[in-house]
């Protein structure tokens, strides 16, 4: 029996890898989208759920929202899927651009395929600066922008630490690799006084799954892009939340951001540095529900 039951557990946990390897593609323009749809809502509600997108930052991938599923997929369904390059989704050929509106137009593209009006989205990093960019070209799509530790431009600061000492990022990744390049910086980018061991070595091993040509192609978007020009013209209600000590999203950018923005509310959490979305998912999602509360927003 005791056999038996050993083998049982054993299938438990192989099925469990199996399942969460199962991947669901979309032709979105000239890539493919790995994407997930969770909708946990109530079967017998009559009107449709509105729909939350989550957007994963710098070379991640959607499964740095797996906790933020459950705490919201029992009233709203939830669309979370790897970016361009990232995760399952198409990798571009080495050398190629990109861009935030080529990262937003993925995203627009992915709703249109899925037949979704308009979204809640949810960014983290510069998967706010995606969010900021979809806000300014398809304002109709977003009801609200929820943004998580996002800065509105790389810090000079930043800029300078990340290359480790070489020459540019590149350098850097052709030396660390993407993976050891994300170990030694990874105190900007989650706060590791509060995340577990555990928590850090999985954020580099996932981290390490994107090609080097990516990161230096996602690094360039990122390195050009300044939306503080343009944060007037961002009129979807919009949620800053940030660990007040994030070194990437710092507090006074995220204050100075807020007054920018005609509809921007800010939650600040004290103690907290970079990486709130992982660090305290539940409090971000009642951060984000009570904002929505607020708003009463209707998602046609």
């Amino acid at each position: 029996a005791k056999m038996h039951h050993h083998v049982v557990l054993h299938g438990q946990s192989e099925r469990r890898w199996s399942m969460s390897k199962q991947h669901k593609f979309i032709r979105v323009g000239e890539i493919d989208i790995n994407y997930e749809i969770t909708d946990f809502t109530a079967p017998w509600r009559t009107a449709p759920p509105e729909t939350f997108l989550l957007h994963h930052g710098y070379c991640r991938n959607m499964m740095f929202w797996q906790q933020w599923v459950p705490l919201l997929a029992t009233e709203y369904r939830v669309l979370r899927f790897d970016a361009r390059g990232c995760g399952e989704t198409s990798k571009p050929p080495a050398g190629s651009r990109m861009s935030f509106e080529q990262l937003a137009g993925d995203a627009i593209g992915l709703m249109d395929k899925l037949d979704i009006g308009r979204v809640h989205w949810v960014g983290e990093s510069s998967g706010g600066i995606v969010g900021m960019t979809a806000a300014l070209t398809y304002p109709d799509r977003l009801a609200t922008l929820t943004l998580c530790d996002t800065p509105f431009r790389r810090s000079a600061k930043i800029s300078s630490t990340y290359v480790l000492g070489e020459a540019n990022r590149a350098a850097a990744f052709d030396k660390y690799g993407v993976g050891g390049w994300c170990r030694q910086t990874l105190p900007y980018r989650i706060d590791t006084a509060k995340a577990s061991p555990e928590l850090c070595e999985w954020y580099i091993a996932e981290m390490d799954k994107t090609p080097k040509h990516v990161a230096v192609a996602m690094d360039n978007a990122v390195a050009e892009g300044n939306l503080w020009p343009r944060l007037p013209e961002i009129s979807t209600p919009t949620l800053i939340l940030s660990g007040a000590q994030s070194q990437i999203a710092n507090d006074d950018d995220a204050k100075a951001m807020r007054q920018r923005m005609p509809a921007a509310t800010r939650v600040a959490f004290e103690g907290f540095g970079h990486g709130v979305h992982l660090l305290t998912p539940d409090r971000c999602v009642i951060e984000v529900r009570r904002f929505l509360a607020e708003r009463k927003t209707t998602v046609l």
